[in-house]
Parts: C-alpha cells; structure tokens; sequence
C-alpha cells in the first residue's frame, strides 16, 4: 500500500541490487544504503576525538578502515566519485597495517573532521528502490 510519508517521488540512482529501469513508473522508496557504516565509523571517531585510552585506537584503526572501505564501496555503487575519493583517503589515514604515529593534538580535529564526513556522507548517499509489494 503507497503511503506518502514512508513513499518519495525523489529519484535517487538506483539502490545496490536494482536497476535504473526497475525504477521507471512504480512508487520509490529512498534508502540510505550506507547510515549503517556511517553510524558505526561515526561513532568510533567520536569517542577517539573525546580522549580515548591508547588501546582504543589500535581498534578504533582497524574499524574506521574497514567502515571507509564499507563507504567507499556504496558510494562506488550509487557512482559518487568524490565520496569514493574521500573514504579511500580516510582508509589509507587510518589504516592499521602501515599507521601513522603522531600526537593526540595532531589526531583530534582529524578525528572530528573524519566524524562530520561519515556523518554527511550517511545522509547525503541517497539511492531509490521500488515499493515492496504487500502481497
């Protein structure tokens, strides 16, 4: 059944698994196909940017990386090339195989900037896919 606060006549590309022509002429649902990786990387970097025992980012590299890859991948999906660029860039910052070393003072506003990125790309990449069918 349509419902027009659940339903959007937004096109967005087409969400992973679906077609551009499997959206022409039917209702369209708008997905954020990356909010979980967005939250999850969002988080880390939160609670890194807040002052975290040194333990934490021996964790917190290997998960913001595997988030950014995770981001990276969708927005290839959904054809963002300036989202791709962007969470390769903080895969290659966070990365826990070659890591950077530095001060917490130098780690801070990375932390916040790379916080605000996962946070703006988990609302910006929109994708669209047809209604379910109920029944």
């Amino acid at each position: 059944m349509y419902n027009s606060y659940q339903h959007s006549t937004d096109r967005w590309p087409a969400a992973p698994g679906f077609t551009e022509e499997q959206l022409n002429g039917v209702p369209l649902v708008t997905v954020h196909p990356a909010a979980v990786p967005a939250i999850i990387g969002a988080a880390f970097l939160l609670i890194a940017a807040m002052g975290a025992q040194y333990e934490f980012y021996v964790i917190l590299r290997w998960a913001v990386t595997a988030m950014a890859i995770w981001m990276s991948v969708v927005a290839s999906a959904l054809k963002s090339t300036p989202w791709v660029v962007v969470f390769v860039a903080i895969a290659v910052l966070f990365n826990p195989l070659i890591p950077i070393y530095a001060t917490r003072e130098f780690w801070v506003p990375i932390d916040f900037a790379g916080l605000v990125l996962f946070w703006v790309a988990g609302v910006k990449l929109r994708a669209s896919k047809p209604v379910p069918s109920s029944g």
